[in-house]
């Protein structure tokens, strides 16, 4: 009975997945191996981090690591007449 639920559960909790949350945790398992062979905290606070955005979902809210659009005038492109001349 609670198998049926718990895969139910998984299907539906897995269908909304894109590349970037398995991107995301691919990567923390990589950094959990290597903080177990070199020990280095920086890879476990890394994995950890990474794992709970795969995880929960979360990232930047609302969008706000979107770098805005430069908002340059639209000048037109400006030619320049060449005179050439053929003094031989």
């Amino acid at each position: 009975m609670w198998k049926n639920k718990l895969t139910t559960f998984l299907k539906e909790y897995l269908s909304g997945w894109d590349f970037t949350r398995i991107l995301r945790l691919a990567f923390a398992g990589v950094l959990v191996a290597g903080y177990f062979s070199t020990k280095e905290p920086l890879y476990l606070v890394a994995s950890l981090f990474l794992g709970a955005q795969a995880l929960l979902n979360f990232g930047c809210p609302g969008g706000s690591c979107a770098t805005p659009a430069a908002k340059r005038p639209n000048k037109g492109m400006k030619f320049k007449k060449l005179e050439l001349n053929d003094n031989k």
